[in-house]
């Protein structure tokens, strides 16, 4: 989720809404209202819409759901001309563009601006590695502009904040900017130029100095380059959109010899039968025009045209999502399935009453974890699954265990009240192979695993031990109707002595003991802590 700011006048006047219908329209929407202080808005945006990283964005669909017109816009074609030089295919090989003359900027919409570049940047953008955001004053730049791939020390200019020119690789290593995003450039870097030579961008890095927007600027650029086609055009459609709501002249370019499309709509199926099928069988034709103009949709014949700047309508059953959020979810009546079936016997609800009434309180924890929070718990980080490409090294491993989590939770919560009881039941990666609890782990290597249930409980105050949660451990399996023994083992992680096997129906099920100092240590934990985890699978009755 994004949290977004936005002006409550600019929400109703580009909205053409009242302040008292804001709430009630953003909240049938789909768009929290987290705070608000005099005319700004907090709210929070899922990442499924990042049309709505503005003011701009949420007020094209306030409009449409107030008035059941979907916002149409429109773009001029130009000869402003671009060409792509093949040395970017295999450095960042994706461009898109459009330009808006005739923009009343104001410091409302510049503001608006820089937020939208920055929240789409974190979010669509990934951080600007799948796509980057430029806007140029075009008041001292000429047609035609070049992208191409240089050297890093084949070109210089002056990039926003400086007065002196740098080259790229001095943008690199000396810029704010270009250290914070250097791991996104090799050693071909990216450069937008204008027909004199003179650079415009450095994407995803930073903008020139002479193409500074500001309050005065009229006529603006926009570039959009990265690594997937789909997300530029996106995000190019987004920003002209918002520049139109200004009353800018939205006009298209030609990218080597073919126009650039921009509000160029989604054509999709008629989707009756599924929102039949999956709202109401009752719903009519009419009905369904009606909620999806109502939700910024043109209805022509039997097709359906989303806008260019809906990241989301990617299938009928986005269309139909839409057709609920239109009628109001609280509106659909819920009907009972029509077909006989047959359910499960598995009462987990069972798990979560025991320890609730053991005085745990159940914790939901990430499936992705990291080798540091692994190697803080003596566990071999090298025998867990690890994700190949991950978006951030905080979530690079799936979880061999669940207790490290809620160690890390316990390591979080220092200033929480004693004592502090948690629980959590959820899936693990484990070895295809022997279980660490029934077999050392250096005795194989496993090349395969296998996501299975756990369920793991753990305690921290100044009195926490292996007595207090074998006491747990007994109740707990009692509740269930299950008997156990243990098996006595030094199990890495945990103080010798204080540790050992769970056994369930003589068959290895999980492990209970005291933590070791040594790895509360490495959580900054001052108070001890003990536990126990099953693997669920042991807790089902045959």
């Amino acid at each position: 989720m994004a949290l977004v700011q936005i002006s409550l006048s600019q929400l109703c006047a580009l909205g053409k809404i009242r302040p008292s219908e804001a709430e009630p329209i953003l909240t049938a929407l789909g768009i929290p209202l987290e705070a608000q202080e005099g005319d700004k808005l907090s709210v929070e945006i899922t990442p499924n819409r990042p049309d709505w990283l503005s003011v701009e964005g949420i007020a094209r669909s306030a409009y449409s759901y107030k008035s059941g017109k979907p916002k149409s816009y429109r773009a001029c074609r130009s000869g402003v001309s671009w060409h792509v030089d093949p040395s970017v295919r295999d450095v960042r090989p994706c461009i898109g563009s459009a330009y808006a003359t005739g923009v009343q900027m104001t410091p409302e919409l510049f503001a608006s601006l820089i937020q939208l570049q920055e929240k789409l940047h974190d979010t669509l953008g990934r951080g600007r590695r799948k796509m980057a955001i430029g806007l140029h004053d075009m008041s001292s730049i000429r047609p035609p502009y070049t992208y191409k791939a240089v050297g890093r020390d084949e070109a210089r200019f002056v990039p926003l904040g400086r007065f002196a020119p740098m080259t790229c690789g001095q943008v690199l290593t000396e810029h704010e900017k270009g250290i914070a995003y250097a791991h996104l450039v090799g050693e071909r870097c990216p450069l937008i130029t204008d027909a004199d030579g003179e650079v415009l961008s450095f994407p995803p890095i930073i903008n020139g100095e002479r193409t500074r927007v500001g309050e005065s600027s009229r006529d603006l650029l926009i570039d959009c380059t990265g690594q997937h086609a789909r997300t530029v055009f996106t995000t190019v459609n987004i920003i002209a959109a918002a520049l139109a709501d200004h009353h800018g002249q939205v006009h298209s370019v030609q990218m080597d010899g073919k126009t650039y499309p921009v509000f160029e709509p989604t054509s999709m199926p008629w989707p009756l039968k599924e929102a039949r099928a999956l709202l109401d069988p009752k719903l009519d034709a009419e009905a369904v025009a009606r909620h999806l103009k109502r939700m910024g949709h043109e209805v022509r014949g039997r097709r359906v045209l989303s806008p260019p700047f809906r990241a989301d309508i990617l299938h009928a059953v986005d269309l139909v999502e839409d057709i609920a959020i239109s009628i109001g979810y609280n509106r659909i009546e819920p009907v009972l399935p029509d077909f006989p079936s047959v359910a499960s016997f598995t009462d987990h609800s069972a798990w979560h009453e025991a320890l609730l009434g053991l005085g745990y309180f159940e914790a939901s924890s990430w499936i992705l974890t990291n080798k540091n929070v692994l190697a803080r718990c003596m566990l071999d980080p090298s025998r867990a699954l690890s994700v190949s490409n991950p978006l951030t090294e905080e979530f690079s491993t799936l979880r061999p265990w669940l207790y490290p989590n809620l160690i890390d939770i316990f390591s979080r919560s220092k200033s929480e009240p004693f004592p502090q009881y948690l629980y959590e039941a959820g899936p693990v990666e484990e070895p295809a192979g022997p279980s660490p609890s029934g077999g050392k782990p250096q005795d194989f290597f496993p090349m395969k695993f296998d996501e299975v249930a756990h369920i793991s409980a753990a305690a921290t105050h100044s009195k926490a031990s292996l007595s207090e949660s074998l006491s747990h451990l007994g109740g707990f399996l009692s509740a269930l109707g299950l008997s156990h023994s243990l098996a006595e083992r030094d199990i890495p992680g945990f103080v010798p002595g204080r540790c050992a096997d769970i056994l369930i129906d003589g068959k290895a099920a999980g492990l209970a003991g005291e933590i070791h100092p040594q790895v509360l240590d490495a959580f900054g934990l001052e108070q001890p802590v003990a536990l126990f985890e099953l693997d669920a699978r042991t807790l089902e009755k045959k």
